[in-house]
């Protein structure tokens, strides 16, 4: 177990952070709640979260059945050695997450999967029902009952030192900080087919999702795609962004929210979604009318500098992709963002954002 490293001459660098803790390693009582720990160790690091967006930075993390990994990728000169070391210390070093940030964390899991624990068709419930594994997704009763020193202890003993770190780049990073694990802190359980009748699907209510989804009355004029691709990215790319913080962290009412635009050749449809729960629907609903009745006020500066910083990165991240992204090449004369990035103001931004983004144009559907 240590620091794999795999020299590349491209101007491009990922790094993986491995876990042997998931669904495997899991036993009665505590199914899906490395999955929940997951989650909870990217809080570590949050706050990187604005020079990974500067920065382009691509990151995210996720449970399987063998490991949980934490994983960015960017270019080199911009995810240095440096920042990297700075992510894994931070990682490896303290998980001050409060009780009550930890509960709303527990119910956004919650609603990440929500009819799943009970869905027939879910593959992992297929899986469930013939190996008794409950995989990534666990059992909800175990998940609810995971508790503030749970999580702790949980940290504690998988979570301060890693199975393995992946580089891949052309510049080497310094890990050897890092005290990495030599085996599983458990071993993992092994899976026996058969028909376990016994295993039964939790009895949550059937139809229980809601959708909440407002579209834009009018079309998005040509020349207003570039500051309202940009008010969008600001409002809700990624975890830093005010819709996230608010509706995902705050409210805890669900896991994704989507906000974008949908091209048709030269029309462009401007999208709120989210999904939540059916008793919490309408308080989905005020939140994104929270939002549409004074969108400039949420749309700030340093959020729009970093937006304009990433869009520059990209393009410098375009160049050494052409051969495979070839978009702007497809699409030329056709709404998009370009180089018109370049141009745009806060104020510009704001005026567009303000145009569009109210309770007059957006529709519920």
């Amino acid at each position: 177990m240590a620091h794999i490293y795999e020299k590349k001459s491209l101007k491009m660098t990922s790094l993986y952070i491995i876990f042997d803790r998931a669904g495997i390693y899991e036993k009665e009582g505590e199914y899906g709640t490395s999955h929940l720990m997951e989650h909870l160790i990217c809080e570590t690091f949050k706050e990187y979260y604005p020079t990974l967006n500067k920065y382009n930075i691509v990151w995210n993390a996720s449970t399987g059945s063998e490991f949980i990994d934490v994983y960015f990728t960017g270019m080199d000169k911009y995810f240095t050695p440096e920042l990297k070391q700075n992510i894994v210390k931070k990682l490896l070093g303290g998980l001050n997450v409060t009780e009550e940030r930890f509960q709303q964390e527990k119910k956004v899991v919650l609603q990440e999967y929500m009819d799943s624990f009970n869905d027939p068709e879910c593959w992992n419930n297929i899986i469930r029902q013939k190996y008794d594994y409950y995989g990534p997704i666990g059992r909800r009763s175990d998940i609810e009952n995971f508790t503030h020193k749970d999580m702790q202890q949980a940290y504690k003993k998988y979570f301060q030192k890693p199975s393995k770190i992946v580089e891949v780049g052309p510049t080497k990073s310094d890990f050897s900080f890092v005290k990495f694990a030599d085996k599983p802190v458990v071993e993992p359980r092994k899976l026996k087919f058969g028909n376990y009748k016994n295993v039964e699907l939790e009895p949550i209510p059937e139809n229980q999702k809601a959708t909440i989804r407002y579209i834009s009355k009018k079309m998005l004029k040509k020349s207003d795609y570039p500051a309202m691709a940009v008010a969008l990215n600001i409002l809700a790319g990624g975890l830093d962004s005010p819709m996230y913080k608010r509706i995902r962290e705050e409210k805890s009412l669900t896991y994704h929210i989507g906000a974008g635009l949908d091209n048709i050749l030269n029309d462009t449809i401007i999208y709120c979604c989210a999904t939540t729960d059916k008793d919490n629907a309408d308080a989905l609903r005020a939140e994104f009318q929270y939002f549409f009745k004074d969108i400039k006020k949420h749309i700030k500066k340093d959020r729009f500098e970093n937006e304009i910083n990433s869009l520059s990165v990209n393009a410098e991240m375009k160049k050494i992709f052409r051969y495979k992204n070839v978009g702007d090449i497809v699409r030329k004369g056709l709404p998009m963002v370009g180089n018109a990035y370049k141009k745009l103001t806060l104020a510009k931004v704001k005026e567009v954002a303000d145009k569009y983004l109210n309770l007059d144009n957006m529709k519920e559907v």
